[in-house]
């Protein structure tokens, strides 16, 4: 093995040497492998995000229900593009939405410009009432055409506004103007306020996570939502304020090279830290249309902090008209303590119904993105609760009146995920959860039933695999609308379900609500894939760095593996508190957060993903076992399982081990470095916190690390204070406009290693945002990182670029 200070003509004469006769080590492995070449990068290039996803087909295709019914139609890929088809759940029977030629036709004459049936200029239709016609948008026109497209008429499209919460029966809309609410009839325009006491300190707004400041000056990003919601009648609107007065400003990002400026431009706003945060950042307020009556909503003890306000935006637990009383979370700010009160809607006043309290926070789903699993049933008077006050999450029920327990509902050595749906008449609810089924992986999703009074948990998806399911809300956390996919028919009936492993190509079904299998929708086609020479990624577990639990993982390797060699290793980090993040289902290792990792394993590398101790959808123990150590996210189990994989696979190069992750993987990457100096020799740390103390309050800061000055977290948690402990070779990747994690976090970091008088590498990129990690440069440098400083090479050309 060559050390990194290795002249590069030296390195040079021993590669081509090499080359070409190949050197064996003491186990008879070859040492060194050819150097990189073009045809290397030209295989790289067919795993780039843009060119993987053409390369599996119908992966995920999505159910959209049409209104009413229990039909849905789909996208159906194909190699020469893709059809509308539509699927009757209660029989499986699939047909085309329309004739997709006939269609073609139409519009190619009426935008002037070939269409091609397999290549429509639309990806979204809408059934009208009787199914007869079809609504779709192309172009700047709004078409309704009979199915046949025997007549097609059209009108200009309706401009919607995409930050306005819209009224039940969707007549009016609430938006916001200057700071304050406003009331607007949609089919008149007519506009009148709700509220006039907003001020750009004290808003009605729901703020705790806005990340699209540049993104909305520019226009390339909707407003945000205001901060309201409907009841269900139309009568109320909960209205979200966020108390800014008497926080410190500062710029909080600056757009150095605006496209519409030839000066930078700065955002000055509020940015309270978790030292100097107001001590009551959110109030919520009931506006009464019907007298216009305003009334304070009173959150008890312990208040609307933490993701209390979000939730209740996103409607649960929910509103009982009957009773005139809205149900909402309660949360301390450090969620150490939990709670629903029932509100007054006449008088604001707040009945509390039930609090939980803990050591450390509190969840109500083991992923913090997803809808809580909190549920008020109306019409039984009874409410769902998440809990691990066992040690796993469960499901509990209430009784909504008097808080009184009635029993849980799930038990055992398992979690549930996300409920999924509640049959109040029935007394079903309808979750997923992992873990239940002996001898299987405990991050597969599957899908349950139990009765509410906690009897007969019926398993629903009876395959060995991981069944899709995000429960991600209709409001997304940066303040922007998102469309959930909705797996049950509108009647609750069925449920379509598409399942795959690391290995086995996704499958997708419709299934009845007993689980009873109705048909076979689309299976996906992954010949273009496996054509690359791409075979799956390989099940990593291991035991944890305390030998109490195992961790799960998978192993990339290049399409060209050769075992006989010995590979760097690069592993890929996220390790937060939020989210799992290793691979579970076909296409999870080509996309999303492991977009680069199979092109970069082309280069010559191997790759771990793996989630170890700290993270979700495991127990509590698993969950919150490192909190308090200096190793908070236990990334000594990272270390653990890559040394138990090596142990089976020589051409594990242990010498030579690397490791990246973006965002809080940014963070952990960096730690990595500074905590197992003698393990990561290489890190690459893209847009990561580094000094939780100078992050803006919000949620995934006071609720992991506490308040300030109730323990010495925040201290032990940053990374600045271990800057004197590197010894590999680091490189910070920032983007110049993140605001999630403002690139001032990546400059801390520098300044601490510069005081240590450490040498690393910092790449900021001009007008990239928190996604700047998929940016081709920064991968691309990413890349040129790793192969210099665990291969010691120089790439033959740029990666992340095509080739010409």
């Amino acid at each position: 093995m060559f050390k990194p200070l290795v002249g590069k003509a030296l390195i040079g004469a021993l590669a081509l040497i090499s080359g070409s006769c190949g050197s064996i080590d003491q186990i008879g492995m070859k040492e060194r492998p050819p150097v990189l070449s073009r045809a290397d990068f030209d295989r790289a290039a067919l795993f780039y995000p843009d060119a993987v996803r053409n390369l599996v087909l119908n992966a995920a295709p999505v159910p959209n229900w049409i209104e009413g019914t229990d039909r849905f139609w789909y996208l159906h890929q194909m190699p020469d593009g893709f059809r509308f088809v539509t699927v009757d759940a209660a029989t499986g029977a699939a047909e085309p939405a329309f004739n997709h030629e006939a269609v073609a036709r139409t519009l190619s004459l009426e935008l002037g410009r070939q269409v091609s049936p397999g290549h429509l200029p639309f990806t979204s239709i809408r059934y009208s009432p009787g199914q007869n016609t079809i609504v779709f948008s192309a172009g700047e026109k709004t078409f309704e055409c009979s199915r046949d497209a025997a007549f097609c008429n059209t009108a200009k499209d309706a401009v919607a506004d995409p930050a306005a919460a819209v009224s039940p029966d969707g007549k009016r809309s609430v938006f916001m103007r200057d700071n304050n609410l406003w009331l607007r009839e949609i089919a008149g325009g007519a506009e009148r306020p709700l509220t006039t006491d907003g001020t750009a300190l004290f808003p009605y707004r729901y703020t705790a996570f806005r990340t699209t400041y540049v993104e909305e000056r520019r226009g390339t990003a909707p407003p945000t939502y205001p901060g309201a919601a409907w009841s269900p009648d139309g009568r109320y609107v909960l209205a979200v304020r966020s108390d800014y007065r008497g926080a410190k400003t500062a710029p909080y990002v600056v757009e150095y090279l605006p496209p519409d400026s030839p000066r930078p431009i700065g955002h000055e706003i509020p940015m309270p830290t978790p030292s100097d945060a107001p001590k009551t950042p959110y109030v919520l307020s009931l506006i009464d249309l019907k007298d216009g009556g305003i009334v304070p909503v009173n959150g008890g003890a312990l208040g609307f902090n933490d993701y209390a306000p979000y939730w209740a935006l996103v409607g649960v637990p929910g509103w009982d008209m009957d009773d005139g009383e809205l149900y909402l979370v309660t949360s301390t700010r450090d969620s150490r303590a939990l709670g629903v009160v029932a509100v007054n809607l006449d008088t604001g006043a707040g009945r509390t119904v039930l609090e939980e309290r803990g050591e450390h926070f509190l969840n109500l789903n083991p992923i913090d993105y997803h809808v809580p699993n909190v549920r008020l049933l109306a019409d039984r008077n009874e409410l769902l609760w998440w809990s691990q006050r066992s040690g796993w999450g469960h499901l509990y029920r209430y009784d909504a009146k008097t808080g009184a327990l009635k029993n849980a509902v799930t038990t055992g050595d398992w979690a549930v995920f996300d409920i999924a749906r509640v049959d109040e008449a029935a007394g079903f609810v309808y979750f997923t959860a992992g873990g239940r089924e002996a001898g299987r992986n405990p991050y597969y999703r599957h899908f349950y039933r139990a009765d509410l009074d906690g009897r007969n948990v019926r398993l629903l998806t009876p395959e060995n695999a991981d069944h899709i399911y995000s429960n991600f809300p209709v409001r997304g956390l940066n303040g922007h609308y998102d469309t959930p996919v909705q797996r049950f028919s509108p009647s609750g009936r069925f449920f379509v379900d598409t399942h795959s492993t690391v290995s086995e190509p996704p499958r997708t079904v419709v299934r009845s609500a007993d689980g009873a299998l109705i048909a076979d929708v689309v299976e996906a086609d992954a010949r273009a894939l496996l054509a690359t020479g791409w075979t799956p990624p390989e099940r990593l577990v291991a035991k944890s760095a305390d030998g109490a639990h195992d961790i799960y993982g998978v192993l990339l390797k290049p399409t060209n593996f050769d075992k006989n060699r010995r590979y760097p290793v690069i592993e890929q980090i996220y390790a937060g508190p939020q989210v799992a993040f290793g691979p579970q289902g076909f296409t999870d290792s080509l996309g999303a957060r492991a977009a680069w990792m199979q092109s970069l394993a082309e280069l010559g590398f191997v790759i771990v993903i793996q989630d170890g101790r700290g993270t979700p959808r495991r127990s509590r123990a698993f969950h919150m076992a490192p909190m308090n150590d200096e190793d908070s996210f236990a990334l000594a189990d990272h270390v653990a399982g890559i040394r138990a994989a090596a142990r089976s696979r020589p051409y594990m190069d242990m010498d030579r081990v690397g490791i990246t992750g973006i965002s809080f993987g940014g963070y952990a990457s960096a730690r990595a470095m500074l905590l197992f100096p003698d393990f990561y020799k290489a890190g690459v740390s893209i847009a990561g916190p580094h000094d939780y103390r100078t992050m803006i309050s919000s949620i995934s800061v006071e609720r992991f690390f506490g308040v300030p000055g109730q323990g010495d977290a925040y201290a032990r948690v940053d990374n600045l204070h271990l800057a004197d402990r590197l010894q590999g070779r680091l490189m910070l990747i920032a983007g110049e406009i993140d605001q999630n994690v403002p690139f001032n976090q990546a400059v801390a970091l520098s300044d601490a290693l510069i005081r240590a008088g450490k040498e690393f590498d910092f790449v900021l990129v001009p007008n990239a945002a928190h996604d700047v990690g998929y940016h081709p440069y920064a991968v691309r440098r990413m890349a040129g990182f790793f192969v210099r400083h665990l291969k010691q090479e120089e790439p033959p050309l740029p990666f992340a670029q095509i080739p010409e």
